[in-house]
């Protein structure tokens, strides 16, 4: 029986993925049957749920675009002169074909998952009686948080620059399993629709058992159903909502806002074991590297494929035309000459073979022992992130260093001065610990960076304004508005 609910759940996810959202939406007395036959028990709508963490970790989503390809090329992390295709990407050239495909296919993707969760969500009022409200409301909160996160990385890549004005036509939020095709609203109002629903999960989600008993254990809660209560570091928990809630005031320019809720979550994990800093040893550890500090992590996405796409991306017998690495002169600016940095050294090497001479990225290389727990792991919503978020939103600059203090000596750094420029030391943790996890661009956009540094160049910068940060709404949308 579960080996037949694995297989329903995975074809209704390929045909969700394989075909467009009204035709996936007009539901035929034979499909009906089907969907009832797919919640006719609990393990069927855990299945189907599933479907949904599957969906995030596509290539056109978490699993490469929006993390360590597309996005991070945008925030030149990489050289790409050498390579003909990505070289668009790099430069912005937004209607060039490669570009187009690509930002067509994580938008087409993007709103795919998110039909795919109105329609879970859709099915479980249908099938209230499957399961008790307390497994029903971690569902719901999961996948409520996991459409707010979608339309929030939506609206940050096509959206217009907020800072500039949020009264642009940005995207169109989809809230239910509608049919046609939804109207563009303003930034504004999107990020409003985005704080609703992420406010929705914060309630559905305050007996999440992550607050209780961390992010792998299993409790007796939910008649201790590993599905509800292990592994709640893989899912969109409680804390993961609230970290994104920062982030999104973050970036809707609510500073005072985005300040409570990032020292509320800072205060939570010192007053708990649960999310300790990863230690040197263990971040550096010759044979099994924490390379994504994942004691820090407050939700991460598991991809069974994640070697293979390192491989694909990074590993060193790829061509100089082909692998993704940056200059050497850019990364060692973006470590400031120190390698004893713990981002640097696991992440970043000359390989001993394959005839390279700069450093290559190591970030999601595999272990050697295969029991770890942080192995197949993205890094999608970090604790560091919350000092970051605290440090710029600090109303006494004292107090933002302090933070960036605390960030960088578990980065195995010295302190700064007290002297030190918030803003300018900010900008360079964000550089440094999030490559390969598609932030840099986001960050370098919401604060309208008048420029950047030219990752395809060994010096100088690139002139940064609304044709570089706004990514043109693929013509699958524009057709259909």
């Amino acid at each position: 029986m579960k080996q037949y609910f694995n297989k329903i759940a995975l074809i209704i996810l390929i045909a969700l993925l394989a075909t467009g959202c009204s035709d996936f939406l007009d539901v035929t007395p034979q499909d009906k049957i089907l969907e009832n036959q797919i919640f006719e028990n609990e393990a069927g709508m855990q299945n189907v749920h599933n479907g949904l963490y599957l969906s995030l970790v596509s290539d056109d989503l978490y699993g490469r675009q929006l993390t360590m390809d597309a996005v991070e090329i945008l925030g030149q992390q990489y050289n790409m002169t050498n390579n003909t295709s990505k070289s668009k990407i790099a430069s912005y050239s937004y209607t060039e074909s490669h570009p187009k495909g690509v930002f067509s296919d994580i938008w087409e993707t993007g709103y795919k998952t998110i039909l795919y969760a109105n329609k879970f969500l859709e099915s479980m009022e249908e099938h209230a009686e499957i399961v008790s409200k307390e497994k029903a409301d971690l569902l719901k909160g999961e996948t409520i948080g996991i459409r707010a996160m979608l339309h929030f990385d939506l609206l940050r890549l096509y959206g217009p620059i907020y800072k500039v004005d949020p009264s642009l036509p940005a995207i169109p939020y989809y809230d239910t399993a509608v049919t046609a095709n939804q109207p563009l609203i303003s930034a504004k109002d999107v990020v409003a629709k985005i704080l609703a629903d992420l406010d929705k999960a914060l309630e559905l989600l305050k007996k999440d058992p992550i607050l209780t008993s961390g992010k792998y254990n299993a409790t007796t809660d939910f008649d201790a159903n590993p599905y509800y209560s292990a592994n709640r570091g893989l899912r969109m928990n409680y804390l993961a909502v609230k970290c994104l809630k920062a982030r999104v005031l973050l970036y809707s320019g609510d500073k005072t806002g985005a300040s409570a809720v990032a020292n509320e979550v800072i205060n939570f994990t010192k007053s708990t074991t649960f999310f300790p800093w990863t230690p040197f040893l263990e971040a550096t550890n010759a044979s099994n590297p924490d390379r994504i500090f994942s004691s820090e992590n407050f939700f991460a996405l598991s991809d069974y494929r994640l070697y293979t796409k390192q491989k694909a991306l990074f590993d060193y017998n790829l061509s100089n035309e082909a692998i993704y690495s940056p200059l050497l002169s850019r990364l060692t600016a973006v470590f400031e000459s120190n390698d004893n940095d713990y981002r640097s050294l696991p992440s970043w090497k000359v390989p001993a073979v394959g005839g390279k001479t700069q450093k290559t990225f190591y970030k999601y290389e595999d272990v050697e022992t295969k029991t770890k727990l942080f192995r197949l792991q993205i890094p999608m919503i970090r604790l560091s992130e919350m000092y970051l978020i605290a440090a710029e939103t600090a109303p006494v600059p004292a107090d933002g260093i302090a933070f960036l203090n605390t960030l960088r000596f578990n980065r195995g750094l010295t302190n700064l001065a007290a002297t030190a420029n918030v803003t300018t030391e900010v900008t360079k943790e964000y550089k440094k610990e999030f490559i390969g996890e598609g932030q840099l661009f986001f960050y370098y956009k919401r604060i309208n960076s008048a420029t950047v540094p030219n990752g395809s160049a060994a010096s100088g910068n690139i002139t940064m304004g609304a044709l570089q940060y706004v990514v043109p709404l693929p013509d699958i949308e524009v057709n259909f508005q």
